[in-house]
């Protein structure tokens, strides 16, 4: 090889080091507090940029110089919890004889109804979706017709956050007690309801937690980006909205800090902590929240499972994590309904 081939080849090798020094980062900035370092604590945004970079370099050494295709793949194995975290590869696992129960997320905007709709989507969705307990966010607390229509569970319990906006719980079991958790929020909340589970007592903990805030003028400056992609137009558009996203975060750390306290005083075998994160499965607020307890998607779920679907973003921002005594079977982000700008996230348990 001469000189110029040697050059070209070092230059690639550096290239890699620092594609692969920007993958760890991003897998590991969940360990970050956002309250200290808001911006930096966001880099698990980038992570499937990242990874696919490597994933390149891999396939690229693989070709060209089979030897430092070590590089990208120690990077790789290096951050393989972050991959399965973002986009697990889990199957359906079959059931032991023991009971078994479903469990389900769904931030609801509104329960909007389209022109001409004899019945609300989402109701019927719910209906058809068979889930022992259901966690609602963005529910119309004060709509009554929605409440009747959800009488088919027999235990109900609805949250009032900030004027209609709150939460719901739906239930097949009773609910013996609902308490809030208490964090600074205007428009969001997280509750702690205990519900009979046979002879046992099993926690549900729902959560709203802030949300990005991202409105009309923020989502222009990310269409203009897509549009015109420019070093002009994704710097000047990136630095603004990874501001805007870093705000939301510094504001969700100590909600998500309340929440993994209050699972920790409330400790039981039966346990579900689900709804809007507003947050990834790479973030501070899912990690400290997650502490102890299994990620249904993560372990049963296919693929990164993208749960927000608008305005050319998606992410997987609901998540479903369940305690010890519960074994997950099947976990999936439907995406047969499009009525909310989420998709509904459920898994199946297998109560042990």
């Amino acid at each position: 090889m001469n000189i110029i081939g040697h050059t070209l080849q070092g230059l690639a090798l550096l290239a890699n080091l620092l594609a692969g020094a920007g993958f760890l980062f991003c897998s590991y900035s969940q360990y970050l507090s956002p309250v200290a370092h808001p911006v930096l604590s966001c880099a698990g945004l980038f992570f499937p940029f990242f990874l696919f970079l490597n994933a390149l370099f891999l396939l690229f050494w693989l070709f060209v110089q089979w030897k430092f295709s070590l590089v990208p793949f120690l990077f790789l194995l290096a951050g393989w919890g972050s991959i399965r975290s973002y986009a697990p590869w889990g199957h359906k696992e079959e059931a032991e004889g023991k009971e078994t129960l479903k469990f389900l997320t769904y931030n609801v905007m509104g329960m909007p109804v389209e022109k001409g709709d004899s019945v609300n989507p989402i109701v019927e969705y719910i209906r058809k979706s068979d889930a022992d307990v259901v966690c609602l966010q963005e529910y119309p607390v004060h709509d009554e017709k929605i409440r009747k229509a959800l009488s088919f569970y027999p235990y109900v319990e609805t949250f009032a956050v900030a004027g209609w906006n709150g939460m719901a719980c739906l239930s097949r079991y009773p609910i013996l007690s609902v308490e809030r958790i208490g964090y600074k929020s205007v428009s969001n909340g997280s509750f702690l309801l205990r519900l009979k589970l046979d002879k046992d007592t099993m926690a549900v903990v729902c959560n709203h937690l802030e949300s990005n805030k991202l409105d009309a003028h923020d989502k222009q400056v990310y269409e203009e980006i897509l549009k015109s992609p420019g070093e002009k137009n994704v710097k000047s558009g990136g630095k603004y909205l990874l501001g805007r996203l870093a705000e939301a975060a510094a504001l969700r750390a100590p909600q998500a800090d309340s929440v993994a306290q209050a699972i920790a005083g409330n400790k039981c075998r039966y346990m579900l902590v689900c709804g809007d994160f507003n947050d990834s499965p790479l973030s501070y607020a899912h990690r400290i929240i997650g502490r102890g307890l299994h990620d249904a998607y993560i372990e049963a779920g296919r693929g990164p499972g993208f749960s927000y679907n608008r305005n050319f973003l998606y992410f997987r921002i609901d998540h479903l994590m369940v305690g010890e005594g519960f074994r997950v079977l099947e976990a999936d982000v439907d995406n047969s309904i499009s009525a909310s700008d989420h998709y509904p996230l459920w898994c199946v348990v297998e109560k042990l």
